[in-house]
């Protein structure tokens, strides 16, 4: 797990989901092809699919970001942190064809936000949360960061798609 901070007291974490391929497999011809739910009516300007997808792969990926999400707590020397209950909000897919951006928002007031890279290459847009912190895309890889910091994703210029599942999660 690699920790890094973007400001003086925020810190993202970005990590390897090591159950990516089975993951990939069972879910990315269903969120590909899903049809555009928000119609780009949110900060996404890409196909959304609806705000509540879910598998069995996708509840095991929810539990490693509890463990993530747990382990970072207790990184802080918080004392009383012994289980941490989330509940996830949401959680959907973005479907980035050329073209297509998201712009800054942040996800305020929810507690952390994810996002995880289901299908692309390392030179798709990046997920960029000032200008000088940029995410490169990979496949597997999971970045955890608080809510309320701006970020967005660059104009996608290629013409396979870039895929990337996201979530909004509260302590509960």
């Amino acid at each position: 797990m690699k920790i890094f901070r973007l400001f003086s007291t925020d810190e993202v974490q970005v990590l390897d989901y090591p159950n990516h391929k089975k993951l990939k497999d069972e879910i990315l011809s269903r969120v590909e092809s899903s049809p555009d739910f928000m119609n780009k009516r949110t900060n996404v300007k890409a196909t959304m699919t609806d705000w509540n997808i879910t598998s069995p792969e996708i509840e095991k990926l929810k539990l490693y970001i509890g463990e993530a999400i747990h382990n970072y707590l207790l990184s802080l020397n918080i004392t009383n942190v012994k289980v941490v209950d989330l509940n996830f909000r949401d959680f959907w897919g973005n479907i980035y064809r050329k073209g297509e951006y998201t712009v800054p928002h942040d996800h305020f007031p929810s507690t952390f936000s994810i996002v995880y890279f289901l299908k692309g290459e390392k030179h798709f847009s990046p997920l960029v949360f000032n200008r000088f912190s940029k995410i490169r895309c990979k496949e597997g890889r999971l970045v955890i960061f608080p809510s309320y910091l701006k970020h967005w994703v660059p104009v996608h210029k290629h013409s396979e798609t870039r895929i990337t599942l996201s979530s909004n999660i509260n302590l509960a």
